[in-house]
């Protein structure tokens, strides 16, 4: 491997698994649907400083061909419309990847919340239904799908480039406290390749040690099926600070 800046890679440093930054999303298919959650659930699972926009969340599944972390890797996700200091994003409380280089990627780099699943429920398309499912542990934690109906743009996708999310990282040290960082992230590049709206629908079932189970998921209220990419070139720091550690009172 050539010599690069070591600021963006993960460790080992001397043989980092993957390259650096950017990472370019070639091709992500992915079926997406919308449904109400309980704001009580929402509110729990937002992290300060960012704040709920409104009681909708999102599932998705995905097959990805995003480079230089995974040729080609699964993924499941709850997405989640936040605001801070009056801009819009969307973050992520709950998100599952088949390799490891992807959540690597993920959650060392950008604080994304990312777990593993097994390489399990890829999408599969059958007349005009869409489906897919996350699995973990062989046991399937939920279900999706969309019966295609119309054609749609870009501008029938629920959200923009923006993307916001609080990376935590924990101290091993009990004298020294813990730091998060609220990065903000704007895709580029971002292209349709293809976009089609529909009747949805989606199962929760195991939720393995996430709260998934929790968030009171109604029927699903809008769905789409697309193929897109874009350039995941960096983020930046907004805030930084010190988590204090909690002290109890006898």
């Amino acid at each position: 491997m050539s010599q690069q800046d070591p600021s963006d890679l993960l460790m080992p440093l001397y043989s980092p698994p993957f390259g650096a930054l950017p990472f370019p999303m070639i091709d992500c298919k992915m079926v997406l649907v919308a449904f109400k959650a309980d704001p009580d659930e929402i509110a729990r699972i937002t992290p300060a400083p960012l704040e709920p926009d409104g009681n909708t969340l999102y599932a998705f599944v995905a097959d990805n061909n995003q480079l230089s972390h995974s040729m080609a890797y699964h993924e499941a996700a709850i997405l989640q419309k936040v605001t801070y200091e009056g801009r819009s994003a969307v973050t992520v409380p709950y998100i599952w990847t088949s390799t490891d280089t992807a959540m690597l990627a993920g959650r060392e780099l950008f604080g994304m919340p990312k777990l593993m699943c097994d390489d399990a429920g890829h999408l599969k398309a059958i007349a005009n239904e869409v489906s897919g499912s996350l699995v973990k542990y062989e046991r399937t934690m939920l279900d999706l799908g969309i019966v295609i109906d119309t054609p749609g743009t870009i501008e029938d996708l629920p959200f923009g480039p923006d993307w916001a999310f609080v990376r935590h990282i924990p101290s091993p040290d009990p004298n020294r406290p813990a730091i998060q960082q609220l990065l903000w992230i704007e895709l580029k590049d971002f292209a349709l390749r293809e976009c089609w709206l529909g009747r949805g629908w989606l199962d929760i079932s195991y939720p393995s040690s996430s709260g998934i189970d929790r968030l009171g998921a109604s029927p699903v209220t809008r769905a789409w099926y697309g193929r897109f990419s874009w350039e995941l070139a960096g983020a930046s720091v907004l805030k930084e600070w010190q988590v204090k550690k909690e002290t109890t009172q006898e």
